[in-house]
């Protein structure tokens, strides 16, 4: 019997032993995936105009040319003769954009992302070019379709346009499409992501559009004063009519436009509503709404040159870094008086911050310094959300876009762990 007991003592133990040794030797299992905040960058495509265009660029952390290799960059920059694209990347207040002059014409072409779909607008295809820019290291591929004012158009070669690595391609708009009135060009990528410019350069117009993706509400900023030309362009993508109401905000108040009210847009095609005659020259910001998603574009000008412009976010803050001159034009599209604080700096020269009333439904305009050899930034921070451009119509026409310069949230997402990796 105590044999029997000494001997029950024993085999407990060993399995009491035992059953530690395992919990000891038993690894705790990881989770397979961890919750992580990606960082906020930014990375754009800037597209010049000619040989010797100047880019123009303020919270880039890095710039290169395209496909070459990428340097350190502080604070507002300027860089001349810019012949091929330039790459900035940076925080959520990175912008930029590329400034070019003609013997009587100017244009602005901001620096935009890469995207994998997205839609341009142009009155003509007279003198215009599509720069197909691929700022990745693979191949991509393009797809062209052409939406003129009589319906889809057909056109050979637009599809399947390979671009190489760190590379660009110009295809000529007028052989695709040559037809009159405007024309609206949605692209799409089956393999990779691109920048996809427009480019008008005749003797009359140097200009570009840049892309933008449909939506049922967008603004239009950078109709100067004293415009005799205001050009709202409409791309309908789908396959149901658009009816679109436009509302013109000036210089005391919001009003639809003659011609502005119950635009219908035919499915799979582009429109041109010309509205100059009825915004009585003021400095005006537009609002666009459509009953279905729609692409939106502005030809704006004194006859003498034309101005391109895509839709602007509205912000509570807003940017840019652009040449001496202009007007600052701030719309404000709700129905509360906002309190806008501008600031405007000389780069290696003052800097000074101004308190400004915007009235509701109304836009403002602010001249800016006409000497600023090295470019001045601008930045607007406000109660209210707002949109705008800086409009310049003194040699020549632009419009400089304001970009939202707000903080991005970032979405966490689910990132797997995979423990051989290191």
């Amino acid at each position: 019997m105590k044999r029997t007991l000494v001997t029950l003592v024993m085999l407990l133990a060993l399995i009491g032993g035992g059953l530690a040794l395992a919990t000891v030797v038993r690894p705790i299992p990881l989770p397979r995936t961890i919750e992580v905040v990606p960082p906020v960058t930014s990375k754009l495509m800037c597209a010049p105009m000619t040989d010797d265009d100047t880019l123009f660029t303020d919270g880039a952390e890095t710039l290169s040319q395209l496909g070459e290799r990428e340097v350190p960059a502080s604070g507002p920059t300027l860089q001349g003769e810019q012949s091929v694209p330039a790459v900035i990347r940076g925080g959520p207040a990175l912008v930029g954009g590329i400034a070019t002059v003609g013997s009587a014409t100017r244009a602005w072409v901001p620096c935009a992302p890469p995207r994998s779909q997205g839609t341009l607008l142009v009155p003509s295809t007279v003198g215009t070019d599509l720069l197909v820019i691929n700022p990745d290291a693979s191949e991509a591929v393009v797809d062209l379709t052409l939406y003129g004012t009589d319906g889809e158009l057909v056109a050979l070669g637009a599809r399947g346009i390979a671009v190489g690595p760190h590379s660009s391609r110009t295809i000529a708009l007028s052989v695709l499409a040559d037809q009159e009135g405007p024309v609206g060009v949605d692209f799409s990528t089956s393999r990779g992501r691109a920048t996809v410019v427009a480019r008008t350069n005749t003797p009359d117009v140097l200009e570009a559009a840049t892309s933008s993706t449909a939506g049922r509400q967008h603004w239009l900023a950078g109709i100067p004063k004293g415009a005799t030309v205001a050009s709202l362009l409409v791309t309908n993508p789908g396959t149901d009519r658009a009816t679109v109401e436009v509302m013109a905000h000036g210089t005391s108040v919001a009003y639809q436009p003659e011609g502005g009210t119950g635009v219908s847009v035919p499915a799979h095609s582009t429109v041109a509503v010309e509205l100059g005659a009825s915004l009585a020259g003021e400095a005006t910001g537009l609002e666009v709404t459509s009953d279905v998603d729609v692409a939106v574009g502005l030809s704006t000008g004194t006859g003498t040159d034309l101005a391109f412009a895509s839709p602007v976010p509205d912000a509570t803050q807003l940017g840019a870094f652009v040449p001496a001159g202009g007007v600052l034009q701030l719309s404000n599209p709700s129905a509360t008086q906002a309190t806008a604080f501008v600031a405007v700096g000389v780069v290696e020269g003052a800097r000074a911050t101004v308190e400004h009333a915007v009235p509701a439904g109304a836009t403002l305009s602010i001249p800016l310094e006409g000497t600023a050899p090295k470019g001045q930034t601008v930045s607007v921070n406000s109660d209210v959300a707002l949109f705008g451009a800086i409009a310049d119509a003194t040699a020549g026409v632009s419009a400089v876009p304001l970009s939202s310069t707000g903080t991005v949230l970032s979405e966490p997402v689910d990132a797997e762990i995979v423990p051989t990796l290191h």
